[in-house]
């Protein structure tokens, strides 16, 4: 069974495309899952997480950490869902996904890329240990019927499904720029304007040196090379469209795990 592009229009779905319904459902559970974003401050941070949040991470190509408040990241997902779906990328089981969004917009969220390292590095070992050791308190859940809470719920019994991706380790986003919309406009123009300023929207693209485990090895910015910049001489952090840094990310994907 298929839903028709005229039925997701709306949506902000690729033109010319035939959805198969099973990925329309998936696709309702991730933008469930993106909104319900990890709100990074000192004390969220250092807190030892319940295994559902543990698992948000998990099987997310990199992280995306917005030191502005987006006011919803609707857009911004569906922007990232189409750019994934163009590029052939099939969603799986288990929120596999392009990214992470992670709000650090509060005053004492961080901002700088020093302190958003430190916080990336911070967030990979939990997970990277709770890969490994789970306390009573991880326990699976009984799962209840018919909610989108309680199907995410009964994936503790799936653990074992859920790792994070050497790329996520390796490299994040950061947007640090306000999109600026136009007051007034229809929801197809909102769709259409939505795409162009994402795509446009200047963001940072931060190496954190780790890629032990990446098998394609250290990331080289070199395909980036002519729509980037270093900032303030950096050879680790660049400032790139979040369309070509978005492109950058799942090409990487696809050539780490060719070489599965």
């Amino acid at each position: 069974m298929t839903v028709t592009v005229e039925e997701l229009e709306a949506e902000g779905w690729p033109e010319s495309k035939q959805i198969p319904q099973w990925e329309y459902r998936n696709k309702g559970m991730q933008q469930y899952m993106f909104a319900a974003h990890f709100h990074l401050t000192p004390q969220s941070l250092h807190q030892w997480w319940p295994l559902k949040e543990v698992h948000a991470f998990c099987l997310k190509f990199c992280a995306i950490y917005a030191t502005i408040s987006l006011g919803g990241a609707r857009e911004l997902y569906l922007y990232l869902w189409t750019k994934w779906f163009r590029q052939g990328v099939t969603p799986c089981r288990f929120e596999n996904f392009v990214a992470r969004y992670i709000g650090s917009y509060e005053p004492e969220s961080p901002k700088s890329i020093p302190e958003l390292l430190d916080a990336h590095r911070r967030i990979c070992s939990q997970v990277l240990l709770r890969q490994v050791t789970l306390t009573a308190e991880d326990k699976p859940l009984k799962p209840l019927p018919h909610t989108i809470d309680d199907r995410l719920d009964n994936r503790y019994v799936n653990h074992e499904n859920f790792h994070l991706e050497a790329l996520f380790h390796a490299l994040f986003i950061v947007i640090d720029t306000n999109p600026r919309r136009s007051r007034v406009l229809t929801h197809a123009e909102r769709v259409r304007e939505d795409t162009e300023i994402f795509t446009t929207l200047p963001v940072l693209l931060v190496r954190t040196g780790e890629f032990h485990d990446l098998r394609m090895g250290p990331i080289d910015f070199t395909a980036i090379e002519t729509v980037s910049e270093k900032v303030d001489g950096n050879e680790h952090v660049r400032r790139v469209a979040l369309g070509d840094a978005v492109d950058f990310v799942l090409e990487l994907h696809r050539q780490n795990t060719e070489l599965n």
